[in-house]
């Protein structure tokens, strides 16, 4: 619950400093930083700085482009926050969302910054990496006595079924103004159900949107890929007054999801199993949604060009790891 927890600091980091001044994206991730940080230091989390990372990457190894220049594509999530110091995690805790390896992508919404159209796909594509590309860790608190094998780590199981996973996945979505009218405010109702306090479920088939600019912002090799997700909202909305702009801040906790691509598919439940369609399907989803999501979005300096430096990789590889060294509890 500490992200939940840091998420509370946002509107005294927003509204009481000069973020309002800065006009990029970056903006919200060094914000959301912040107060992570914040929630560490109020727990006594010895050096917590090391307990965050942005840029965060998803794959070691990268993704096929699908264009024929060379590379790879280093997508990376905009937070990553390894909470196993804590020393608090129970089953029972886990019943209430705790998971030691969270992921978070943040995406900021202001005015004239973008179509809405496009930013509604941008958002499905930040909730569509979170499923399909976060590494559904598994290897458990006692590794040694418990071997769980991980879809993400080169040991599928033979029958494709997995427990104990480990990893939490976050939507941080912030919004300057209206968000009708920076997202849009018609055909797609899983944005309502995205920004709803209560929470909901949300169940969409990329192929089925009638705009043909959503679908080739997301990519139209995935128009097959369909997902279920099942969220937990959390809203703090600013109150609004005339002639002036106000936030809506939600944090979106992925609960329970399943991500279907033609014969290929991936269920994640709230009691932290993971099914593949068949062994090694997981890797296989991973690799396609990787290739091709968001692949036509133009940046200025896209980072997933950059190739990873070595000591990325080697906290991409002490992060798998580290629930087997930590002996914190269950990993929940």
């Amino acid at each position: 619950m500490l992200i939940e927890n840091a998420f509370h600091y946002l509107p005294e980091i927003l509204s009481g400093s000069n973020y309002a001044a800065q006009g990029y994206e970056a903006g919200i991730v060094n914000a959301v930083s912040l107060a992570v940080l914040q929630e560490l230091n109020a727990r006594n989390i010895p050096n917590p700085l090391s307990s965050l990372t942005v840029e965060k990457l998803y794959s070691k190894d990268g993704f096929d482009r699908p264009d024929a220049k060379p590379g790879k594509r280093h997508l990376r999530a905009d937070l990553f926050v390894d909470v196993t110091r804590n020393h608090v995690a129970t089953e029972a805790l886990s019943r209430f969302g705790w998971r030691h390896l969270n992921f978070l992508e943040a995406k900021f919404f202001r005015p004239g910054a973008a179509p809405s159209t496009t930013n509604a796909a941008l958002l499905l594509g930040d909730l569509i990496r979170l499923c399909c590309l976060t590494p559904p860790t598994v290897n458990g608190w006692n590794h040694f006595k418990n071997q769980k094998p991980s879809p993400c780590d080169g040991k599928p199981a033979s029958d494709g079924k997995y427990h104990d996973i480990c990893v939490g996945r976050y939507l941080l979505h912030v919004y300057e103004g209206d968000p009708e009218e920076l997202v849009g405010k018609r055909s797609r109702l899983w944005l309502k159900e995205l920004r709803s306090a209560s929470g909901s479920k949300i169940t969409l088939r990329i192929g089925d949107d009638k705009a043909d600019t959503f679908k080739k912002t997301l990519s139209l090799a995935l128009e097959d890929l369909s997902v279920e997700v099942e969220i937990t909202n959390r809203v703090i909305a600013q109150r609004k007054k005339t002639g002036k702009m106000h936030y809506l801040c939600v944090l979106t906790r992925i609960d329970r999801f399943k991500v279907t691509f033609g014969d290929l598919s991936w269920d994640e439940t709230e009691d932290r199993d993971g099914i593949e369609s068949k062994s090694g399907d997981w890797r296989k989803l991973q690799a396609e949604v990787g290739k091709h999501i968001l692949f036509d979005v133009k940046q200025v300096d896209k980072v997933e060009n950059v190739a990873p430096s070595e000591d990325e990789l080697e906290s991409f590889e002490s992060s798998e790891s580290s629930e087997s060294s930590e002996g914190t509890g269950p990993a929940r």
